[in-house]
């Protein structure tokens, strides 16, 4: 299986991409000409391009800016890029979503059209709603804050659901199609999430709560499963 990824400089597409024998990665700033092979004929000058049998497009900006102060890069990485990546030759595009698409907030809408362009330009695909994601290539973020005792911006109450990278790659060799969210079998307040790691810190006023969609993927996994086991792999101490 030959396999495209975005996003490997961190984070889940950075993980992925050592999940795979036959991967390549693509870069910001890479040509978009420059993927897949060309196959050259015998006879010279024609040639045809070696479909990817799967792109896993992992690559974007995570932003929690509102209308009032949406950063410029926002759609330019998270609309414009997925659009340019359907262009390559594929036999079937995984779009890593967000489990907020449908939050009104800039972040939401970018993924929403990204969506909407994966549906219309791609013959075979699998869009993943996936919530917060754990796993070893984590880039820094709040859950990580914790991990190291750290203060937070969120509130106590705040309401998270965590997923493993392992769950996502499940599914992706599944061989699904369509929209599908991808989230744990409950959700964990941030509190919680704080008593597990045992640490001390100070909350911030920044409220959240994920939304309540029912998971088309079982994953037989709590979010509390789901930290336990990053715990115990991830965290020495």
């Amino acid at each position: 299986m030959r396999v495209l990824v975005t996003g490997t400089s961190s984070g889940l597409g950075k993980w992925l991409k050592k999940q795979f024998s036959d991967c390549d990665e693509f870069k910001r700033g890479d040509n978009l000409f420059d993927f897949p092979e060309k196959d050259f004929s015998p006879c010279g000058g024609a040639y045809s391009y070696k479909p990817y049998d799967l792109i896993i497009h992992c690559a974007a900006v995570v932003s929690h800016c509102d209308w009032s102060n949406v950063e410029a890069n926002l759609f330019e990485d998270n609309v414009f890029l997925t659009r340019e990546l359907t262009k390559i030759p594929h036999k079937k595009f995984v779009f890593i979503s967000s489990i907020d698409e449908a939050k009104d907030s800039p972040y939401g809408v970018t993924k929403r059209i990204s969506e909407l362009i994966v549906r219309n330009l791609c013959d075979d695909y699998l869009i993943l709603r996936p919530s917060a994601l754990l796993g070893k290539e984590m880039k820094k973020n709040t859950f990580q804050k914790i991990v190291s005792g750290e203060d937070i911006a969120l509130t106590p109450n705040t309401i998270m659901n965590y997923i493993s990278y392992e769950d996502v790659l499940n599914a992706i060799k599944s061989d699904i199609s369509g929209t599908k969210v991808l989230r744990s079998n409950d959700d964990i307040s941030i509190k919680e999430v704080v008593d597990i790691f045992d640490k001390d810190l100070k909350y911030g006023d920044l409220h959240y709560e994920v939304e309540y969609v029912k998971s088309d993927i079982d994953t037989e996994k709590t979010s509390k499963d789901n930290i336990v086991l990053y715990k115990e792999k991830y965290v020495k101490g």
